[in-house]
């Protein structure tokens, strides 16, 4: 019987593991994709695109190259970093939002909770940001778009975990209703703060981070339509609509965009 018992455990323990690999590999798959889809979309800047990385006799005078230990410097690496407080940071973000990935997936895939394909402009949205916030931490830029990007990106999660609530919910009218008020405020105040700042060049790119948005915004006239007892009334639109003027004004206040350092 104990022997049994065991045998179940190793069984639900190897299961375990098992889909928690499979699940990173998949989380790193869709990472990687969405990394090369993002700068094909953008585009590369033409001094990466005619200097060819030279392995055989690449050095790199800015790593510090401690984390090698006893060891030499040596030569070409994948990826050098120092020992700064940028690098945690770095790692602890990649970490938080791999994990947050493999979770989705896991729901998607697993327990065949198919409508959260309709997170994936979201997913974009999310990665394209704090991979901005790991490129202005990298490159210490502190002063230019780092505060408007945390800005963007924290909104941009809230926003996340309220549509995957609320996609989750069978029953929508369990659904807090302050939610969908707020998930229409940040959808709404993206577009318009977007409008403003972001380069009509690069036309792709935008479509894509604003897609999410405008998924948003049309579920929840969707949901409105369908449930028109719980729209809000004048009272609750006045008081929402300050509730966006106070983070609008919080935004040009203090997470200013600011095209070029001082």
């Amino acid at each position: 019987m104990l022997l049994s018992v065991n045998e179940n455990l190793i069984y639900f323990q190897l299961k375990s593991i098992i889909l928690f690999t499979l699940s990173i590999l998949a989380a790193g798959l869709v990472i990687s994709i969405g990394l090369v889809t993002s700068t094909q979309v953008s585009g590369y800047h033409l001094q990466n695109m005619y200097f060819p990385v030279q392995k055989n006799s690449c050095t790199c005078d800015c790593w510090d190259g401690f984390f090698r230990g006893r060891h030499s410097r040596g030569g070409y690496k994948t990826f050098y970093f120092n020992y700064e407080q940028q690098t945690i940071t770095i790692l602890c973000i990649l970490l938080f939002y791999a994990e947050l990935l493999r979770h989705v997936l896991l729901n998607m895939i697993l327990r065949k909770q198919f409508i959260l394909v309709l997170l994936i402009p979201s997913i974009y949205s999310n990665f394209y940001g704090v991979w901005s916030i790991i490129n202005y931490l990298n490159d210490h830029d502190y002063v230019r778009m780092l505060k408007s990007q945390i800005y963007f990106s924290s909104t941009e999660l809230i926003a996340s975990y309220i549509f995957y609530q609320c996609l989750l919910i069978r029953n929508k009218l369990q659904i807090p209703i302050w939610c969908i008020y707020l998930l229409s405020t940040i959808a709404s105040l993206h577009i318009i703060i977007a409008f403003s700042e972001l380069n009509a060049d690069q036309l792709g790119r935008n479509i894509g981070l604003l897609l999410s948005d405008i998924i948003n915004l049309t579920w929840i006239i969707v949901f409105f339509i369908k449930n028109s007892k719980l729209r809000p009334n004048m009272r609750t639109i006045c008081i929402w609509l300050l509730i966006a003027l106070g983070l609008w004004l919080f935004y040009h206040i203090v997470c200013p965009f600011r095209e070029k350092s001082n």
